[in-house]
């Protein structure tokens, strides 16, 4: 066992070097993933996490480029021997067989494994990590210098120091405490909210009652409600310590706490709508033909949520018979199955079978879902329709002599067919086995020769023929651009182009022969009763286009009264004035241009620009934000109130806040959209196009 101990040894060595070298690509790969990921931070402001796509990219590229699997054992033992000179070129023995050796060859094995196991830690492969720590340390280093160093061009901080900060809400010094009950409509099924904020997010409808105490009397204490409505608090006591009141609310907006004449801050009110259901049909499609054959049925699946619950829901159906003045019509409500009322979500199905609604073949069926929540909204579906052919009906000839003359000989073949199948079908059981295969067979020869000569219509000229990108299945003609080129280019002399049908005529005549091919085929196999649904529906599409090719022509032996020439110019035209319109054109004023000047204000105001009339064009854009706050609180509560500071500062001549600047200045250009584009001259494009090109070539020639 001794004497395997080197080949154990360079074994060890080959899997230690191999993990070695994939740590340290791991260490290098860490290292420049922590940089790069601060850099794009930094720089792009992308996310830190892009450093795990980084570090697997770098990781990768050295792993195939150091290639650890080609290490091999011979490897291992030509470097020992390059190092160690006391294994006398010798460690490759150690990797050979004990019994393939010679008798030198064995001393000299067995001198080689004794030298090896002398050498303490060969190789010393531990220090391969040392390198890339040290690159590992200094990325790290660079990494969380260039974090803490701030850039000016980060998008990310610049949108920082604009943004409003959510600010602490501040309560008048007389308040001791406030508690505000708010009680949800019933419909929403909500408990009692009671919170200690004047800050208020309310559903639609909520009843809201105030309770505040103060430390001490007071006269007075009311609300203010968008700087219009006031409600005074009723005292609750006779110290006059513990107030009262009670208010619906219904919009958002924002309200004031006064007390004995002294205002607080604004508060903002938000208000969450209940929003209608909202209904999703999966199935079926927005229009479904049931054709001879498949089964009278309609499987409705749907879905239904809303935001507090469901208070009913149902599927209101419409059916349409017979035809011209004589159609009526027939409307019930049917039950979703499984409909539970009061939850928020449904997936629902519904079988709905045609005859049990009393459906008759050419009856159309028209239904819709409806759904109503608690607050009676109502939600209803797109309507979807069902048509139920009549097989009757397609079997008529009437009216196809005013379509074109070559199609009514088609029809009545198909029409043939289909009287003949079902002919075969009754006389089954009076004819032998060996004429019903017969007979079967020949129908299916009628049904190709049907469909051939309807393929001629699409320039088929040849049974089985293949056009387009279907000819390039074989494998052998990847690389044919000839092929390809034929396949996919509009060519004049194409066969399937060399027809006078628009193309949706074209799909819908594919189509049936589609419907015939399947027919055929089941007709050749001797099983006509599968191939009658088939038949039927090749004809119900060939009634369709019958009916899109119907064209009305005017009657052309209509005789109108001959003009008089002598008549002609000679009419008195004196009282015939002149069209004239007038219009008044004024420039219209911009509403945002209070708001426009209020910025141009406030920047001169930071460079310490006197302007007297500040105050009053800053109070002309606080009414705009006042309006906005009404209607989205959250946003433009913040700016109100620092604008409010503001004009204060300006009347008092006192210095303005920074941050308050900053805030209204924010507030203000949200309110600002994108003016209309005057008319101006168009850019010039780097791009010249081929026509000013040669002008100007003609230009630069001309003496």
């Amino acid at each position: 066992m001794d004497e395997m101990k080197g080949s154990h040894i360079i074994k060890l060595l080959r899997g230690k070097w191999i993990l070695y070298a994939l740590l340290s690509d791991a260490l290098i790969s860490t290292g420049t993933s922590f940089l790069m990921a601060v850099l794009t931070n930094k720089l792009f402001a992308w996310s830190v996490w892009w450093g795990i796509l980084y570090g697997c990219i770098v990781f990768v590229f050295l792993f195939f480029v150091h290639r650890p699997w080609l290490v091999k054992e011979e490897s291992i033992a030509q470097l020992l021997d390059q190092n160690y000179p006391r294994l006398e070129e010798s460690a490759g023995l150690l990797l050979l067989s004990v019994s393939s050796l010679n008798m030198l060859e064995s001393l000299q094995y067995k001198k080689t494994n004794n030298a090896l196991q002398a050498i303490n830690a060969p190789l010393s492969i531990g220090k391969k990590l040392m390198a890339p720590a040290f690159i590992l340390a200094i990325m790290l280093g660079t990494g969380i210098a260039l974090y803490k160093i701030p850039l000016h061009n980060n998008p990310v901080q610049k949108k920082q120091t604009i943004a409003p900060v959510a600010k602490v809400e501040t309560i008048l010094p007389q308040i001791t405490a406030v508690s505000i009950g708010i009680n949800p409509p019933a419909y929403t099924a909500k408990p009692v909210k009671l919170q200690h904020a004047f800050n208020l997010v309310a559903e639609e409808g909520s009843l809201v009652d105030w309770q505040l105490k103060t430390s001490t009397p007071v006269r007075e204490v009311k609300f203010i409600f968008n700087d219009t409505v006031q409600i005074a608090l009723q005292p609750t006591d006779t110290a006059h310590n513990q107030w009262r009141t009670a208010k619906k609310i219904d919009s958002t907006g924002f309200y004031q706490v006064s007390i004995d004449g002294k205002a607080s801050e604004l508060y903002k009110i938000e208000t969450v709508t209940d929003k209608a259901p909202v209904i999703n049909v999966l199935s079926p499609r927005q229009y479904t033909t049931i054709d001879f054959g498949q089964s009278q049925q309609v499987k409705i699946n749907t879905t239904i949520s809303d935001d507090y619950g469901i208070k009913d829901a149902f599927i209101a159906t419409t059916i349409a018979s017979g035809s011209g003045e004589a159609v009526k019509f027939k409307e019930q409500k049917i039950a979703l199955t499984g409909f539970v009322a009061g939850r928020s979500q449904y997936q629902l199905q519904q079988l709905l079978l045609l005859p049990g609604l009393g459906m008759q073949p050419g009856d159309e069926l028209y239904f819709y879902v409806q759904a109503t929540d608690n607050h009676q909204q109502q939600t209803r579906s797109d309507i979807y329709i069902v048509h139920l052919p009549d097989t009757a009906q397609l079997m008529s000839l009437e009216g196809l002599g005013n379509s074109l003359t070559l199609k009514p000989e088609y029809f009545r073949s198909q029409r043939q067919i289909i009287i003949e199948t079902e002919q075969l079908l009754k006389d089954r059981d009076t004819i032998s086995e060996e004429t019903f295969k017969n007979k079967s067979n020949n129908l299916g020869i009628d049904q190709k020769l049907l469909r051939l000569r309807y393929g001629k219509f699409l320039g088929d000229e040849v049974s089985g023929e293949t056009t387009g990108a279907d000819g390039l299945g074989d494998i052998a003609d990847f690389s044919n651009a000839e092929k390809v080129m034929d396949a996919f280019t509009d060519k004049h002399d194409n066969s399937e182009d060399a027809t006078y049908l628009d193309p949706e005529t074209k799909k819908q005549l594919r189509a049936t022969l589609t419907e015939m091919w399947d027919a055929e085929l089941h007709l050749r196999t001797f099983t006509p009763k599968d191939a009658l649904p088939f038949e039927y529906k090749a004809l119900r599409l060939l009634k369709e286009l019958q009916q899109k090719s119907r064209a009305y022509v005017a009657k052309t032996n209509f005789k109108t009264t001959p003009l008089d020439l002598n008549k002609r110019l000679t009419g008195d035209q004196s009282k015939i004035n002149q069209l004239q319109l007038q219009k008044d054109i004024s420039r219209e004023t911009d509403p945002q241009q209070p708001v426009r000047i209020a910025l141009a204000i406030l920047e001169k105001i930071k460079i310490g620009s006197d302007n007297n009339n500040a105050a009053a064009i800053l109070q002309q854009a606080n009414l705009r934000l006042h309006e906005k706050a009404i209607r989205q609180p959250a946003l433009y509560l913040t700016a109100v109130e620092a604008l409010t500071r503001i004009i204060t500062a300006l009347n008092m001549q006192e210095n303005v806040q920074a941050a308050d600047m900053l805030i209204v200045q924010h507030g203000l250009q949200q309110l600002l959209t994108v003016p209309d584009r005057l008319p101006s001259a168009a850019a010039s494009n780097s791009k010249q196009t081929l026509s000013k090109q040669y002008f100007d070539n003609l230009q630069n020639r001309q003496p």
